[in-house]
């Protein structure tokens, strides 16, 4: 009997502590459940830390090579600008020792060759003498005993010019310009607009409704003057006389004597024909062109060209020196 309520009491200790053991295994797997949980928890924030701490990287790394290009870039900018310092140190160093006397030289030579065109294209002496002598005003500024020989020659070059026919090409062809100015002005007869026809009255003949609706009319001009012109006609005509006009504006600067006279004589006979004669402004025209008619044209131009030539040789003498 004692046995048996000690096997009894046994089994029943037995069965508390299986309980027991049960109960504390459950608290440990949710215990382990949960920190598995909290682990992976942890690692996802770690590889998120992670990440982020790459991204950062990343920028620093962008911000750093942009902060070295930027600062390369400054350097270079500046290596440029002191280079271009001792460049213009250099430059002014050179003005000062002898770099104007070139560039005087430079322009001096400038004039002597535009002297050269001027009196080749245009005829005009005076203006190539002007020129000339702005050359040699250019050469005076330096002062210096080795300009001398091309100031000579300049002066041997102006003295030719100052022999030459005095001829003012220049003035001529301004006055020819002033005139064709004035071509847009002068009066042509032009066809007038056809007059209203009153109404026939019912009364007069049926002849004469016939000879009203006619188209004939008659018209009456002071002085002898062409037929009436059309608006096109008129242009033509004005067309005409200004072309004769700049035919001889260009023979005038070409020296072709001929040629300028026969342009003057189509603008004097294109006048007369059909501009009216009571016209002021027309016998105006008339009137410069028969005193632009007698006047000389072509003449033996000088040669020149030693001046040029003498600036040329300084200018080679003072670049290899």
């Amino acid at each position: 009997m004692t046995q048996d309520r000690l096997y009894s009491r046994q089994t029943g200790m037995t069965r508390w502590l299986m309980l027991v053991i049960l109960i504390l295994a459950g608290f440990i797997g949710a215990g382990g459940w949960l920190g598995w949980q909290e682990y992976q928890r942890l690692q996802a924030d770690k590889a998120d830390v992670v990440g982020q701490v790459e991204t950062l990287k990343a920028a620093m790394a962008a911000q750093r090579s942009d902060v070295q290009g930027a600062l390369a870039a400054f350097e270079k900018k500046q290596a440029e600008l002191a280079a271009q310092r001792i460049k213009d140190r250099a430059l002014l160093t050179d003005m000062k020792t002898g770099g104007q006397k070139l560039w005087l030289i430079n322009e001096a030579r400038a004039l002597a060759s535009l002297a050269s065109q001027r009196l080749l294209l245009t005829q005009d002496a005076m203006a190539a003498r002007r020129l000339l002598e702005a050359a040699d005003n250019v050469l005076a500024r330096l002062d210096d005993p080795s300009v001398l020989p091309a100031r000579q020659a300049l002066a041997l070059d102006m003295d030719k010019l100052s022999r030459a026919d005095k001829v003012d090409v220049q003035g001529m062809v301004l006055q020819l310009g002033a005139l064709r100015q004035t071509v847009a002005e002068l009066a042509v007869p032009v066809e007038e607009a056809p007059p209203e026809r009153d109404t026939p009255e019912v009364s007069q003949p049926w002849w004469q409704d016939v000879l009203d609706r006619m188209p004939v009319s008659v018209r009456h001009h002071e002085g002898r003057v062409p037929l009436p012109l059309s608006a096109g006609q008129a242009s033509l005509v004005r067309l005409t006389l200004d072309g004769s006009l700049q035919q001889a504006q260009l023979a005038l600067m070409q020296g072709r004597g001929e040629a300028y006279q026969q342009a003057l004589d189509n603008a004097e006979m294109t006048l007369k024909e059909w501009f009216r004669s009571d016209d002021p402004r027309a016998a105006h025209m008339l009137e410069v062109i028969g005193e632009m008619g007698g006047r000389q044209v072509a003449y033996v131009l000088p040669e020149i060209g030693a001046g040029l030539a003498a600036i040329e040789a300084l200018k080679r003498k003072e670049g290899d020196a």
